[in-house]
């Protein structure tokens, strides 16, 4: 499940934006466990269909240039759940964040071996580890949005933290945790600022309609991408998107880029790994955004759409989700920095996310 509620009643008009796999795709093959283990290599989230089914995760290997998929079902023996949202390592463990199942599954960062659900969440989005106890998960909610602290050890909930509507991706910087706030199945325009010392929240600013994506660059600054508001037929955008930045010293806007189009939302903001660049798609393209820059990019790095963005630290490679259509197995592209087409390999079904190790 994508972030807004555009892309439950969309579904069939992104699946013809994408295309329908071709008979020349890469096949997905299940595979078992990796021998080698997880340890050199890109987990895949495969959100599953929207309307039943489960997710699942497929692993790249870098050091054999081949693909698993499935892995979690191969090696627990049961599915994962539906939808699968994102994944995080952290300590060398993966917090799988299954939104409609209302779970997130832990795993071995190495092997995969289940180590347990953390339940009682509501739509829950995205994992940030803060410190070796003490996790925080983003979520929905029934109504309007939080974020639920949990307890690492126990796997549970131990308090919750109100945020703007539909809590999202989170950062952290020093002490402080910035959780964009969408909307959920309604419209938002607040970053939420959290004291994760205490678990409380220090202010909410105003970044501008619907932050969905937040990351920090090399000098500490955090970015928020605004994916914009729609009107009530799904047609226009009323508010389009922009790209902002906060000064995290001040907690305030410090920068603003609005993006021109009232029909195209920008979505899946990355960085590179030295954090000076980063990376959208927009208008059915992906754009790279010199975090120096003073405008918008005005030249596309990749002439396509993806269902998702993310970039290999190891050596600054983008990768593409297409989710062909949404009933069959989609494809990962990569690309290097430049946009040069590298390869493509067949996953899960609707991949979405991306979590490098």
């Amino acid at each position: 499940m994508k972030t807004k509620q555009v892309f439950y009643l969309s579904t069939f008009a992104l699946a013809l934006t994408f295309g329908s796999c071709k008979k020349n795709d890469p096949v997905p093959v299940v595979t078992p466990p990796a021998a080698a283990g997880y340890d050199n290599g890109v987990f895949i989230i495969n959100q599953g269909m929207f309307t039943g089914g489960t997710g699942t995760v497929s692993f790249y290997s870098r050091s054999s240039s081949s693909v698993s998929n499935d892995i979690f079902m191969a090696k627990n023996n049961y599915p994962l759940g539906n939808i699968a949202q994102s994944m995080e390592i952290y300590n060398n463990t993966g917090y799988i964040v299954v939104n409609n199942a209302g779970k997130v599954e832990t795993v071995d960062g190495s092997t995969f071996a289940s180590k347990g659900a953390i339940t009682g969440l509501t739509s829950p989005r995205y994992f940030l580890g803060i410190n070796n106890t003490t996790g925080y998960v983003s979520q929905w909610g029934s109504t309007g949005g939080s974020i639920k602290v949990i307890d690492l050890n126990s796997k549970t909930v131990t308090a919750t933290i109100p945020t703007g509507n539909g809590a999202e991706e989170m950062v952290k910087a020093g002490n402080f945790v910035y959780a964009a706030c969408c909307g959920g199945f309604g419209n938002d325009s607040v970053v939420t600022v959290i004291n994760s010392a205490t678990n409380t929240v220090l202010t909410n600013i105003n970044a501008g309609p619907n932050p969905q994506c937040i990351k920090v660059d090399a000098n500490g600054k955090i970015w928020v991408l605004c994916i914009g508001q729609w009107d009530q037929t799904f047609t226009t955008l009323v508010k389009p998107g922009r790209l902002v930045r906060i000064d995290a010293s001040t907690n305030t806007i410090d920068f603003s880029l609005p993006f021109s189009s009232t029909t195209s939302q920008p979505m899946s903001l990355v960085t590179n790994t030295a954090k000076t660049i980063l990376y959208y798609t927009y208008n059915g393209k992906v754009y790279s955004q010199a975090c120096a820059s003073t405008s918008l990019s005005a030249s596309a790095v990749i002439n396509r759409n993806f269902y998702g963005l993310g970039i290999d630290p190891a050596n600054d490679y983008l990768y593409g989700a297409d989710a062909g259509n949404y009933t069959s197995s989609g494809k990962v592209l990569r690309y290097t920095a430049s946009g040069a087409a590298v390869d493509s390999f067949a996953v899960g079904i609707i991949p979405g996310y991306f979590c490098f190790k």
